[in-house]
């Protein structure tokens, strides 16, 4: 699979390099090394939020911090890795779900959209999340360093985005600022074609259950 080098010089390749670099993590000490590594992270997160895969969103239970709010309930820490806050999970509404479907066994895929039938309301505010929800569970994107899951079109698309970040410093000028706009509604073109091909349903990765509904799973 794709590796941060293999990106940087698909990029490179589309800006019309012929330089490879060797490392990124640290640069190899050429200058194209030094701009894709700048640049890398930034590109790498964009990607992710404008497409929104299956492989990058994920569940986890948030722990409580001190509530700033006085309209909100509960505050929470948001995961270090989040990109973008998809969903508080109402579990309370699939306890009362499953007790009313008591008489016959819930499956797990029943399981899993009982507990995302219905989003609790949140807001982001100075990095935390506040919400009414008690023992909130948050569906998000988080951020994905390792490439294993990723498909060829995301690869695709991230390296047309890195490539925008670094036309400027390569190209220069006015030239410079073209192909990176250039490049960049390409990689949005290419991740959004790819985002559709990824819409498989069940294909999200379901590893948490709340301690209230364990039992019954």
């Amino acid at each position: 699979m794709a590796s941060d080098v293999d990106v940087a010089n698909m990029a490179l390749s589309l800006l019309g390099s012929d330089t490879a670099v060797a490392s990124l993590y640290p640069p190899d000490g050429s200058a194209e090394a030094g701009h894709c590594q700048r640049f890398y992270a930034l590109a790498r997160r964009q990607a992710l939020e404008l497409a929104g895969f299956s492989w990058t969103k994920t569940r986890k239970a948030l722990a409580q911090v001190t509530n700033p709010s006085q309209v909100w309930t509960y505050a929470y820490a948001l995961p270090g890795d989040c990109i973008t806050p998809l969903r508080v999970l109402q579990t309370n509404f699939a306890t009362e779900a499953l007790d009313y479907y008591s008489t016959r066994v819930v499956t797990a895929d029943e399981l899993r959209t009982l507990t995302e039938a219905m989003g609790a309301d949140f807001v982001i505010e100075d990095g935390v999340l506040l919400t009414h929800e008690p023992d909130a569970v948050l569906l998000y994107i988080r951020d994905v360093t390792d490439l294993t899951k990723a498909s060829t079109a995301f690869v695709s698309g991230l390296s047309y985005l890195l490539a925008s970040f670094i036309a400027g410093p390569i190209i220069k000028g006015e030239a410079g600022a073209s192909a990176g706009r250039s490049l960049r509604e390409a990689a949005k073109q290419i991740l959004a074609d790819a985002a559709v091909q990824d819409t498989v349903p069940g294909s999200e990765s379901h590893d948490f259950i709340p301690g209230s509904l364990r039992a019954r799973y």
